[in-house]
């Protein structure tokens, strides 16, 4: 089984009354952590809370030979994100923003932090997965047999809580099917993890991914 991630993304939404990351200080926090700038220059402005929004406000390659992190700032959602390939360097990253947060921003952690979303996706490749999705749904399509006009069957597994709602903080929303277009051996893994504002939850899932998909297509296809 080979696990190829598409992306990887972390997302902190934060809780203060005001979002807390003013331009150019986030820039000039972010640069002097070593990170590349990648926004030019704004023009002249004048206020007490000036910000910028955008993907990719920053990027590093924290560990040398694998793909950066990009920082995400997003002001009317109040969010700042960092997105990789790499679990490696999107954990130091995390790190990164988490020593911003205090030491410059003075955020009082975790309060000041509403909820932390983990988002991506990841190509698997292994043996027939349309077949095994099909095997592991069961007969229960049969019943749309008569409105098709031909026997169905399932297509996609997603896996949820069962006693939550996707408004929830402490949410996951895991969906598995067949890449398309494919040669017939590669699996779409689509992931959502949020587990309130636990930090340390959502960098132990991350850090297990890999094997939390694992486990999930051996699963299926020894169902």
């Amino acid at each position: 089984m080979i696990i190829k991630p598409q992306k990887y993304r972390i997302a902190f939404v934060i809780n203060t009354l005001y979002y807390p990351f003013t331009y150019p200080e986030i820039l000039d926090s972010l640069a002097a952590r070593g990170y590349t700038i990648l926004v030019p220059p704004q023009p002249l402005q004048s206020g007490a809370r000036i910000y910028i929004s955008g993907q990719a406000a920053a990027v590093k390659a924290t560990i040398p030979n694998k793909p950066p992190c990009f920082i995400e700032l997003n002001e009317s959602k109040k969010i700042i994100a960092c997105e990789s390939k790499d679990v490696g360097n999107i954990v130091a990253a995390v790190k990164d923003l988490v020593d911003l947060f205090i030491e410059d921003f003075k955020l009082n952690l975790p309060d000041d932090i509403n909820f932390i979303e983990l988002s991506g996706s990841a190509v698997v490749l292994n043996d027939n997965p349309i077949d095994a999705i099909k095997k592991f749904s069961g007969t229960q399509y049969d019943i749309f047999d008569e409105i098709m006009g031909e026997e169905s069957a399932g297509g996609l597994i997603r896996i949820i809580p069962k006693n939550r709602t996707q408004t929830d903080r402490k949410w996951f929303d895991i969906s598995i099917g067949q890449r398309v277009p494919s040669e017939g051996n590669a699996y779409f893994v689509e992931i959502i993890f949020r587990d309130g504002n636990n930090l340390e939850s959502i960098l132990d899932f991350i850090s297990n991914l890999d094997g939390k998909i694992s486990a999930m297509i051996t699963k299926i296809g020894c169902a």
